[in-house]
């Protein structure tokens, strides 16, 4: 189980559950909204089509009811009670109603019940209506009320309106109604999205504390997401188990290039020291070679030819002044003999000087290309020395990827 500190990151009711009962409550709400503009918009419609024609039926049945009363000799007197029901019946179904009686009609009740009728009043309010008119003709059973009309008459006419106020007004009614029961249906709706997103979106709340404590180095690259179900959400835990597989895959091959990382560096410490150590040989021998090539040199001087020369002078001398004999002949001979290998022995000091000269110009060259590979081994020095660096930084990072665990925190 995680700390408290643990289960309040990445609370459901913190972030998504808010979000989502929000646009869900104003989803709603605006569908009610809308059902009710369509509801006055159908009732506009009503109004401009149907409600013309309902005046007319309605104008109609009037001027029936009312020769209905007046179907017997008391109808005049009863009408009085009845005509205020009748408006009163008229005005809930929405329609404005008069009963005007013409002046025969005024004349006859008089002279017969000796009162002055009036009807219905119209009271007209201002604004849009459809209106319809019946006139009522005198017939044969209406002389005995109406003695000073005659069959054919107008005896009065009835009116009808239709106001759009009135559909305006049922529409209201109906509309409080509407929205006092689609804002009930709107609050239970989002109660039990609520709870169904609350026990549904669970496992999507693991994972999401997971990652979190992944992205902010609270756990190590070990943890593993328990997939509890078979649909997206246990399919995203096992992506996100492969991924962490594929993650601990990469750290180890990191770590085993780090490993020959090292392993080459400790090599490269040892082939540097090694040549550091030969570079110095060689370089002390090739001094120690170049000296003795020198001394070499000056040990060996050559005869120059001005002793050559003397030991001509001496030998021609000899032969002038020494008398004829076989030993002064053979000793002559021997000096010859002597000249020409002193002759011969000048001329091979003088090519092995040269030749000396030679190895020493070499040898001192091979001693300044040494001395300048010199640098080459400090240049080798700091390689090894970053190589070592940068194995390092890699196996403590890898160390803090696979060990970081969650202070107070006990895993599953």
């Amino acid at each position: 189980m995680a700390s408290n500190d643990s289960n309040e990151l990445g609370r459901f009711d913190q972030s998504f559950v808010i979000r989502m009962i929000r646009d869900f409550l104003l989803a709603l709400t605006m569908i009610v909204v809308f059902e009710m503009g369509g509801r006055l918009l159908l009732a506009m419609n009503e109004f401009a089509r149907e409600d013309r024609e309902a005046t007319e039926v309605a104008a109609e049945q009037l001027a029936r009811d009312v020769k209905d009363i007046m179907l017997n000799r008391g109808g005049p007197v009863a009408a009085r009670t009845v005509y205020p029901i009748i408006q009163r019946n008229h005005a809930e179904r929405g329609l404005e109603i008069a009963i005007v009686p013409s002046a025969t009609t005024v004349e006859s009740i008089r002279e017969t019940f000796d009162f002055r009728p009036r009807g219905v009043v119209p009271e007209w309010p201002e604004g849009k209506h459809h209106e319809a008119t019946v006139q009522l003709e005198a017939e044969e059973f209406c002389l005995q009320c109406h003695v000073t009309a005659k069959v054919g008459d107008v005896l009065g006419h009835v009116a009808v309106r239709k106001y759009r106020t009135a559909r305006i007004d049922e529409w209201w009614s109906e509309a409080r109604v509407v929205s006092v029961v689609g804002m009930a249906n709107v609050i239970l709706h989002t109660i039990v999205l609520f709870l169904l997103l609350r026990l549904r979106m669970q496992p999507l709340l693991e994972l999401r504390a997971i990652v979190a404590r992944l992205a902010k180095g609270r756990l190590d690259f070990s943890r593993r997401a328990e997939a509890k179900s078979n649909d997206e959400f246990g399919e995203l835990a096992t992506d996100l188990n492969l991924f962490l597989d594929r993650v601990c895959d990469l750290i180890e091959d990191v770590n085993g290039v780090l490993g020959q990382v090292g392993a080459v560096n400790e090599r490269l410490a040892q082939v540097s020291s090694q040549t550091g150590e030969q570079l110095e040989s060689v370089h002390a021998k090739v001094q120690g070679a170049t000296r003795q090539t020198y001394e070499i040199r000056e040990a060996l001087i050559a005869p120059s030819d001005e002793s050559v020369e003397s030991l001509d002078l001496v030998l021609s001398a000899l032969e002038t002044a020494t008398p004829e004999g076989e030993e002064f002949d053979e000793l002559r001979g021997k000096l010859r003999e002597v000249l020409t290998l002193y002759r011969e022995s000048a001329e091979r000091t003088r090519a092995g000087q040269k030749q000396l000269d030679g190895l020493g110009e070499s040898l001192m060259d091979l001693a300044r290309a040494v001395q300048a590979d010199t640098h080459y081994q400090g240049e080798i020095r700091v390689l090894e020395e970053r190589m070592r660096v940068i194995a390092e930084s890699g196996r403590d990072l890898l160390d803090r990827l696979m060990t970081r665990e969650e202070p107070g925190s006990v895993t599953d």
